[in-house]
């Protein structure tokens, strides 16, 4: 079967939009973490701006997923809820890690 070709710039949008929402996050708190404003994210996710290499990188890594990831003809799969969890403490520095953590635990503990 042969499979329809779509613009890079269209997959690469789709497969930003679908990450950032299967982490819960807005167009608005992306840009932010990236170093942009609102609107070019909307750009991107609509398929209108091409992001350079560099923005591809800080998508990415933000969003926590490879740049080939981004630039797949699939979209990546939802990430589990560890997944998730795993990627946004990535991002926290010392204590802000260290207090979710033992809220988890402490959390976890209490519902067992």
């Amino acid at each position: 079967m042969k499979r329809k070709s779509t613009k890079l710039t269209e997959r690469v949008g789709r497969n930003v939009a679908a990450q950032r929402k299967s982490l819960g996050i807005t167009q608005e708190q992306l840009a932010t973490q990236v170093g942009v404003e609102p609107v070019t994210i909307s750009r991107i996710e609509r398929g209108v701006n091409v992001p350079s290499l560099t923005m591809l990188e800080a998508l990415a890594g933000e969003l926590g997923i490879s740049i080939a990831a981004l630039l797949d003809e699939e979209t990546p799969a939802v990430p589990s809820e560890a997944d998730v969890i795993t990627t946004l403490m990535n991002k926290m520095k010392g204590k802000e890690k260290a207090f979710v953590l033992a809220f988890v635990r402490m959390y976890s503990e209490r519902n067992r």
